[in-house]
């Protein structure tokens, strides 16, 4: 659209009564809507946007422009150009960061009457696109908005734009904010940037990845709706300045290739700077996709920084009591996908190959709520933020805002990591910290009431593993995380690591979603609009998480009274799998045997024999004996030399195998009709229940694990259980019975 005004004077005004009469002309090209933003390029620490200005006018005049904001003063003029000798003058001009809605005039320098004025106003402030998936369309999804807004902070400063048969834009308001959680998000930018104004661009699909977006056969997912609501967010020259993304939902699947598959898209580049044209395939470990876009049609490098965050949380939805953090069992394969995903991506906003493309990582959101009661005892939906909880969905856009605003320095507040550690010296406990700020929970700063203690890992803090299980006691110690061992002290060789797997440090299904386990995830209290806290970051540097204890002997003796190791609990359900690590230097018996391990029944046995043979037997859960105390050669334990025995038994794949020493000593295949171990027995190590059958010797290590490998080779996740010296570790142990270690 064309706008033109020319002012003409009062014939009365010339004392000569002449009409004055115009000699110039002058209009200005309209922008495309009302209200359109343009970005100020805080992503590159400036705090003006430069605006295309254009029209038609008399050939050879000079134009000038001024700029009039609504409840503002008007600018000076200045000159802007020439009108060429087609009639046409064009011109670009630089417009401050403002919180008001603006209107360009322009006029004709030797002719000031001879002016012109678009209709439609602009604003300068910043213009943010949210790529991802559903948890991002449920911020402004209508479907999903059950709560009440809050009141919204001011009128018509943020506006939302989205794909729905076609571009639509929101301007929010007080009376018609659209959703509660568009209505917590923008009061975040507005609380945090008082009078500045913003454009939410969602770039967002429910169930979709990066490859249903760049692959034009792929009909899941368009890229011509993504485009066709870049191209109205833009229409009038502005730029996206803040592309922000955190998306892991369906691309967590590249787990540790997530770098690798994803750089190109971001960047026209392999991760190791090799130039790609598109379409292209991308091929990576493991896969390959066809890649008919990149973002690259989107962003230009000169105006445009990628905030990235994330992941956000990735809760559980199936009951993880028996599995492993890191899981190798199925209920945890996509936390173990996340958690590597995680990883990756750090790798990947780093890379000096992006040069300079992602602005500094943002903070993790992990203290919301995911899921719903399904009103039965159970939970449900727990992929999506709560629609139904301001702790919700509402919180979830809450540190989205935040995450944007600190990553391209609109906000500052430094990101919380667990940064330090000390390892009391006797090994009572350790001490993590953040130099960032004193450590708390949501429920700590609510002042709800603690968990109880139902569930052995619910704990004040929660998120923290030893030895790859469940911390059973983290506290909030003034600041610092204080973590306790599960049992006995710390040693030495005593691993913790927060954050692992989804991050959430859920176990139990679905009890820890009704019990909002979230609230008990470390935060810092930075006094930041709408949140208890921002959540201290997962995975710290393993350095800073490093044993400093001072290593004692790993060693213990046993003698004929003990003592002997017997489990206070019995193996559990869907023990299919068994692995075995005895490293110590026994006494061969003179006459009998003696019991390296066996079990309640005798369902497992392994002994020594007096000629130094080993002797085997097992027996599944439905009384078939599969390997009848088959023997292995003699002497393949000496008389008070070290060796290093291992069992391996896995029922599944039909197989027990026990090595000596690296050495193979027996092998035995069979079918199991059965494939798991009784659920009611208990193992003992080193002797049977009465303490009969007692090993005498020097130990360097018992360690156990419910999983098998084919090789011999030690398991990769953590031992079931760990018994390795001194001594009284050993005598504090619960599994211990009989006379003490010496």
């Amino acid at each position: 659209m064309i706008t033109s005004l020319g002012l003409a004077l009062a014939a009365t005004s010339n004392p000569k009564g002449e009409v004055f009469e115009p000699k110039t002309a002058i209009s200005i090209a309209d922008f495309s809507r009302d209200r359109s933003l343009f970005d100020s390029g805080a992503a590159f620490g400036r705090s003006a946007a430069d605006v295309a200005l254009s029209g038609t006018g008399t050939v050879g005049e000079t134009v000038q422009y001024r700029l009039l904001p609504e409840g503002g003063t008007a600018t000076v003029w200045q000159d802007l150009g020439v009108i060429d000798g087609a009639g046409n003058w064009s011109g670009e001009i630089s417009v401050d960061l403002s919180p008001h809605w603006i209107v360009p005039e322009v006029r004709i320098k030797s002719e000031p009457v001879t002016r012109a004025r678009t209709l439609n106003r602009i604003g300068v402030g910043h213009v943010i696109a949210l790529w991802g998936q559903s948890e991002i369309v449920r911020i402004r999804s209508t479907a999903y908005n059950v709560l009440p807004p809050e009141p919204l902070l001011a009128d018509d400063a943020v506006q939302a734009i989205w794909y729905d048969g076609g571009p639509i834009v929101k301007h929010l308001t007080d009376a018609d904010p659209h959703t509660a959680s568009l209505a917590a998000m923008a009061n975040v930018f507005l609380n945090e940037r008082p009078g500045e104004k913003v454009a939410l661009v969602f770039q967002a699909v429910s169930g979709t990845g990066f490859k249903s977006l760049v692959d034009d056969s792929d009909t899941g997912r368009l890229w011509s709706e993504d485009a066709a609501v870049h191209a109205f967010a833009t229409a009038d020259g502005q730029y996206v300045g803040l592309p922000s993304v955190s998306w892991f939902a369906t691309p967590g699947t590249f787990a540790e290739e997530y770098e690798e598959g994803l750089f190109p898209l971001f960047t026209g580049k392999t991760a190791d700077g090799t130039a790609v044209s598109f379409p292209t395939t991308i091929s990576y470990n493991g896969g390959s996709y066809q890649a008919d876009h990149w973002f690259g049609e989107f962003y230009d490098p000169m105006h445009s920084k990628w905030v990235a965050f994330g992941p956000h949380r990735f809760d559980i939805g199936a009951d993880m009591q028996n599995a492993t953090v890191l899981g190798d069992g199925s209920p945890q394969v996509n936390l173990l996908n996340k958690e590597q995903a995680r990883v990756s991506w750090r790798e990947m906003v780093t890379n000096p190959n992006a040069d300079g493309l992602f602005l500094p990582l943002g903070l993790e959101p992990l203290t919301y709520q995911n899921g719903v009661s399904d009103g039965f005892g159970g939970w449900t939906d727990q992929s999506h933020p709560a629609p139904d909880n301001d702790d919700g969905a509402p919180m979830f856009a809450r540190f989205v805002a935040h995450a944007v605003l600190q990553s391209c320095g609109l906000t500052s507040w430094p990101m919380p990591v667990f940064d330090q550690a000390e390892w009391e010296p006797s090994g009572a406990y350790v001490e993590v910290w953040s130099s960032a700020g004193p450590v708390t929970t949501p429920r700590l700063v609510r002042g709800e009431s603690a968990l109880d203690t139902s569930q052995p890992h619910w704990t004040d803090v929660f998120g923290w593993q030893i030895n790859g299980a469940p911390a059973q006691r983290a506290e909030i110690a003034v600041g610092r995380v204080r973590i306790y061992p599960n049992e006995g002290m710390f040693t030495s060789s005593d691993v913790i690591r927060f954050g692992e797997g989804g991050a959430t440090g859920m176990v139990k299904f679905p009890e820890d979603h009704i019990a909002e386990t979230y609230k008990n995830l470390p935060i810092l209290d930075l006094g930041l609009s709408g949140v208890d806290g921002v959540p201290v970051r997962p995975l710290p540097d393993e350095a800073v998480l490093t044993n400093t204890l001072v290593p004692m002997s790993a060693e213990f003796n046993t003698g004929d009274m003990g003592p002997f190791f017997y489990d206070p609990s019995t193996l559990g359900g869907g023990v299919s799998q068994f692995f075995t690590q005895l490293d110590l230097a026994p006494s061969v018996p003179s006459s009998g045997s003696r019991n390296l391990l066996t079990t309640t029944g005798n369902y497992l046995r392994l002994e020594i024999l007096a000629n130094g043979k080993l002797r085997l037997r097992v027996r599944d859960s439905g009384g078939v004996v599969h390997v009848d105390n088959i023997q292995s050669s003699a002497g393949i334990v000496v008389d008070g030399v070290q060796a290093d025995i291992r069992f391996s038994l896995d029922l599944p794949a039909g197989f027990a195998r026990i090595w000596v020493n690296g050495a193979l000593a027996i092998d035995e295949s069979f079918t199991s009709a059965a494939p798991t171990l009784p659920s009611n027995r208990a193992l003992l190590l080193l002797a049977n229940n009465t303490g009969a059958y007692q090993i005498e010797g020097t130990v360097s290590r018992l360690a156990v694990w419910k999983s098998a490998t084919p090789d011999g080779a030690l398991p990769a996740s953590a031992p079931y259980k760990d018994l390795v010296g001194p001594a009284s570790a050993v005598n504090a142990d619960p599994w211990k019975n009989g006379a003490d270690a010496t």
